[in-house]
């Protein structure tokens, strides 16, 4: 009797994808798709952290900034790709094509065919695209100098997170294929290479969220300033902890985000101060503040530490799960308490790497030496940390329910 697997709720035989040619011309095309698309993650990402040291260093003067040129390449090239894909697979599902089904493809406008992460990432890098245009009329109507809470900035910004999203979908649905066909290929400790694509999606989700860390608005109580920071940075971060850990089903891949995401910023480190200075030395630019020169700060690298005690409490909640012989997705209730537990260290940390500061108060406010009471210091906290605490919370319950998502969905 031949025997069967789940494929997204519904019964296939597991030998369907060990036939002769099944399905292999779809899961090159996808897969090569896919770590194509990570590429262009890394390099918009890489993009984006420049342009923002761009408009604090040199400022913007027009739109082809050598920024700009890496962020909407990345973006062109993403779209294009994920255009690629769809059209690819439309035509093959109506062609009747092996691996392009109702199990592998979802429908849009009852015609288009194609897998659920990449109309997400194609939806992403659309909407990227089409606020560039208007950021710069943006520009031209108000300033070279528009905050990143700008309307069209967070729509590109909007953008570049759903794109990101659909690269997790992309990866974790073909990395859920593999294991229903007994073909996850070649590992690393441990892990699917698909599922690293997958991990390295997340840790570029988590890295977005860093990139604005210096343009989050201030909230102002009396003379202290309270930056609201910390509430999409411990959201994400729980999202993309507890999400790796459902997703693979393995301890330890809360602990592998923050590793990718310190080789991130790293890289980031790395490339942006010496990006700008050389562009401004090949263009003959003048900088903004004239001495102030872009260079490598440790406090910028140093930020996936933020999120290390977070990460291995996930971890090792997981191993004890993993060691009772207990699965490790399907069950969201009771997220709430690790949520909330693992947001504790990240407030604490995060603010005294950004400003090598062991004063936490102090970290807050927006001119340093500035003398607050200690009873206005206690009633800003009193205001901030349960907002704090209820973001982290419903991070870590979104993530476990994305991670679910991801580990099973094969679409």
């Amino acid at each position: 009797m031949t025997q069967l697997e789940v494929y997204r709720g519904e019964s296939i035989p597991a030998n369907m994808g060990q036939a002769a040619g099944y399905d292999r011309a779809e899961r090159r095309l996808r897969r090569i798709s896919a770590w194509f698309m990570l590429f262009f993650l890394f390099q918009g990402q890489l993009g984006a952290t420049w342009d923002r040291e761009w408009h604090a260093y040199i400022g913007r003067d027009w739109f082809w900034t050598p920024p700009h040129i890496l962020i909407y390449s990345c973006v062109t090239g993403a779209g294009l790709i994920t255009l690629g894909v769809v059209l690819t697979d439309t035509v093959r599902y109506w062609k009747g094509r092996p691996g392009v089904d109702s199990r592998s493809t979802i429908s849009v406008f009852r015609f288009f065919h194609a897998p659920l992460g990449f109309i997400v990432t194609g939806f992403g890098a659309l909407l990227s695209l089409v606020a560039a245009p208007l950021d710069n009329y943006w520009h031209q109507l108000y300033g070279i100098d528009i905050a990143l809470w700008a309307p069209f900035h967070m729509m590109g910004i909007t953008g570049a997170f759903i794109g990101t999203l659909g690269m997790a979908y992309v990866f974790s649905s073909e990395a859920a294929i593999a294991r229903q066909q007994q073909k996850t290929g070649r590992k690393f400790l441990g892990i699917p290479l698909l599922e690293w694509g997958a991990l390295m999606s997340l840790a570029g989700l988590l890295n977005l969220t860093l990139i604005g860390f210096l343009q989050f608005p201030l909230v102002a109580v009396g003379v202290l300033r309270i930056t609201t920071y910390p509430l999409p940075a411990v959201a994400c971060a729980a999202l993309c902890l507890f999400g790796a850990v459902r997703l693979t089903a393995k301890p330890g891949a809360a602990l592998l985000i923050v590793l990718l995401l310190f080789l991130y910023t790293m890289a980031t480190e790395l490339f942006v101060p010496w990006a700008i200075r050389t562009a401004v030395a090949a263009q003959g630019l003048l900088y903004r503040v004239p001495g102030r020169i872009p260079f490598f700060r440790w406090s910028d690298a140093l930020l996936p530490l933020a999120f290390l005690l977070s990460a291995l409490l996930i971890d090792g909640i997981a191993w004890m799960r993993w060691r009772q012989g207990k699965a490790l997705h399907g069950q969201i209730r009771g997220t709430w308490l690790p949520g909330l537990i693992i947001t504790v260290p990240e407030m604490v940390i995060a603010p005294m790497i950004i400003n090598w500061n062991a004063n936490i108060a102090q970290s807050f406010l927006a001119g340093p030496g500035s003398v607050i009471p200690l009873d206005m210091k206690l009633f800003a906290a009193s205001l901030a940390v349960p907002v704090i605490l209820l973001a982290g919370v419903l991070g870590a319950i979104w993530g476990a329910d994305f991670g679910d998502i991801w580990h099973l969905n094969s679409r």
